[in-house]
């Protein structure tokens, strides 16, 4: 496979994701603006044919189902993630097995764009592999509809749950263990690892495995290193979406009119804790975009946990920082992951190329039955 192909690829399978991050990014962005309220979420009962309990003049039952909205809504991107990547290889066949199995990546088992990404590709070239047999032709028109969706989707299935995901958590558990390790040695190292890890995939293994070590931590001492270590998560974690935000403002002629469109909505999700806004920078430019996430986040979250600044809350973004013992040095050491991240991305960045710049293909998804 060419590079030119791979990258073909994964941007078709950009495609699909940007428009679900920002949907997912935006309506957490809202829900999480009203609970700054103070009303606290009411949970509606649906059960069967009755939604006797979910009421259209409570606001509280419709911020409850933007929240489900916004986090379903980042599993459903790497089902297109990986929707796309197949589309782009094997065509419209690609699609359904492509993003039953993308699903899992961002769900239940939390692998991430890797996951999705190498998910995309194994799907795609078995069904463009698949398109080439030879079947009678009264099991010709099965192909698209039965044969090849159902029997790529348990192949995938096989190779993910059976080869890709024991290994993964085996070492993911025993890199959680070996965060909260640290925390008995030098503290800033150890803020500096979290919101490194935090920077690293967006959302995906690495990240989970530190929010869960921070968790950990947060559990045993939340008045302690556990809730310094929750600032360092959650400043981690902030830092990438909106450095990158910062890096378009810095150097517009290095972002086309499509990043800087994503990179405007990098800030509010950033804000809101939603580091999944950079997944379309990282898929697409991940040796630039990664180190620069990192460094910010690293040493955000090493200066909140070496001085002690605690959040007594797990997620909430800036609308946590006010639970914060020292609120004012919680948004310092966000400023200065949000400079260090945009500064270096901003000088790293590659200008894009005349064939960047040209406006994207819409792709045509009507089937015909």
């Amino acid at each position: 496979m060419k590079f030119a192909d791979f990258r073909k690829h994964v941007m078709t399978g950009i495609s699909f994701l940007i428009p679900m991050v920002v949907m997912a990014g935006i309506t957490g962005a809202i829900q999480k603006a009203y609970s700054w309220s103070g009303v606290a979420l009411s949970e509606p009962t649906i059960s069967g044919l009755s939604y006797s309990g979910y009421s259209l003049t409570k606001i509280s039952d419709y911020m409850h189902m933007l929240q489900e909205m916004n986090g379903n809504g980042f599993n459903w991107a790497y089902a297109f993630l990986c929707a796309g990547i197949a589309y782009s290889i094997a065509d419209r066949p690609g699609i359904v097995p492509g993003f039953a199995i993308g699903y899992y990546a961002g769900g239940p088992t939390k692998t991430g764009f890797v996951g999705a990404m190498l998910m995309g590709f194994l799907v795609g070239y078995f069904v463009k592999w698949m398109k080439t047999w030879k079947l009678p032709k009264a099991l010709q028109g099965l192909m698209p509809v039965l044969i090849i969706p159902v029997i790529a989707a348990c192949v995938a299935t096989f190779v993910f749950f059976g080869f890709l995901m024991k290994p993964l958590s085996a070492l993911m558990l025993a890199f959680q263990k070996w965060i909260e390790s640290l925390s008995g040695t030098s503290l800033f190292v150890a803020g500096a690892i979290i919101g490194a890890c935090m920077g690293f995939d967006m959302g995906g293994p690495i990240n989970k495995t530190a929010s869960m070590a921070a968790n950990a931590l947060y559990a045993d001492s939340p008045d302690g290193i556990g809730g310094a270590a929750e600032t360092a998560k959650i400043l981690g974690g902030m830092t990438p979406a909106t450095g990158v935000f910062l890096a378009s403002v810095l150097a517009p002629k290095k972002f086309t009119q499509q990043q800087k469109d994503a990179a405007l909505t990098c800030l509010p999700m950033g804000l809101c804790f939603i580091t999944e806004g950079v997944l379309p920078f990282v898929a697409e430019d991940a040796l630039r975009v990664v180190p620069a996430s990192m460094l910010g986040s690293a040493v955000a979250g090493g200066l909140a946990m070496a001085t002690g600044v605690r959040t007594n809350a797990a997620h909430g973004g800036v609308f946590v920082a006010p639970t914060s013992n020292k609120i004012g040095l919680w948004f310092l050491y966000l400023l200065v992951g949000t400079v260090i991240t945009g500064v270096c991305y901003a000088l790293i960045k590659k200008t894009p190329s005349p064939e960047d710049t040209q406006e994207e293909e819409v792709v045509d998804l009507d089937i015909d039955l």
